[in-house]
């Protein structure tokens, strides 16, 4: 009987934590959440569709790009890249996503990798690559297996 009653009392305590959780707790946590303070408050919208015009910022972008991807691959292979993008998409909040098209050789083996880069401009001048974050490079991982197969075909 001692024990039936321990059981019922943690059985009941386990569902007024529920429910104190699901009616009390959830309402304020949905109400912060689709509150303004979650909002990034940035006058840099961004857009859906790829950028067409040239600005300072997509050329940097584009730039620091090629740059740390020159620094990632460069010692591996030998790495070319055209001087304009395929695509620039400017996320919102001065985040970029480039996409671009890299001429990879190795030991006469050639190829073109398509390669996206996502990177953010962070504050100061736009040409110092130090005022901008990698967030990702995508693409070229698999190098040697594109070199390969385009030797062996």
């Amino acid at each position: 009987m001692k024990y039936l009653l321990k059981f019922i009392l943690i059985l009941a305590s386990f569902a007024v934590l529920v429910i104190f959780t699901r009616d009390g707790v959830m309402p304020q946590v949905y109400d912060f959440v689709s509150s303004d303070a979650m909002l990034v408050d940035s006058d840099d919208l961004g857009d859906q569709q790829a950028i067409s015009d040239d600005s300072n910022l997509t050329r940097a972008a584009h730039a620091h790009c090629n740059t740390l991807i020159q620094e990632k691959y460069g010692s591996d292979y030998t790495i070319s890249m055209p001087q304009q993008a395929l695509n620039i998409w400017d996320i919102g909040n001065y985040d970029y996503v480039v996409n671009g098209e890299a001429n990879v050789s190795d030991d006469g083996a050639s190829i073109a990798q398509k390669y996206v880069c996502r990177i953010k401009f962070d504050d100061g001048d736009p040409n110092d690559i130090d005022n901008w974050s990698l967030y990702d490079i995508s693409g070229l991982d698999d190098i040697d297996e594109a070199l390969q197969s385009n030797t062996k075909g």
